[in-house]
């Protein structure tokens, strides 16, 4: 039958509803079934075919983006701080004027800290 025709199906739908009607049958098993009935089905259409979740929407693909241990990508790792804490650090900096004015403050405050305990 001519493709593009109102009574034409595509082999890929033939599977699906094939694999509906029989959940249990393994994509062998359609292979082997579908041949007997005369449409030519080989396993990398059968699989493809039924490929996506068990309530046949398809799963969402990967997102695609820079390889992880490029050059230009910015990896925490465990010793890092957490946003929160450097957004913190960062509000402190622009607070006391300058980075050196802040380290500075910090330095105060820990002899302060060593006087208090010690």
């Amino acid at each position: 039958m001519k493709k593009g025709t109102k009574n034409s199906s595509s082999t890929s739908q033939i599977v699906r509803d094939f694999a509906a009607k029989n959940p249990t049958l393994k994509a062998s098993e359609i292979i082997r079934e579908l041949t007997a009935q005369g449409h030519k089905v080989y396993p990398a259409l059968v699989s493809q075919a039924l490929r996506g979740t068990a309530d046949g929407t398809k799963k969402p693909g990967k997102k695609r983006g820079r390889k992880p241990g490029s050059k230009n990508n910015v990896v925490a790792s465990k010793s890092d701080t957490s946003y929160g804490n450097l957004k913190a650090a960062a509000d402190f900096v622009r607070s006391s004027g300058s980075a050196e004015t802040a380290i500075q403050s910090i330095r105060d405050f820990q002899k302060i800290v060593a006087l208090i305990n010690g």
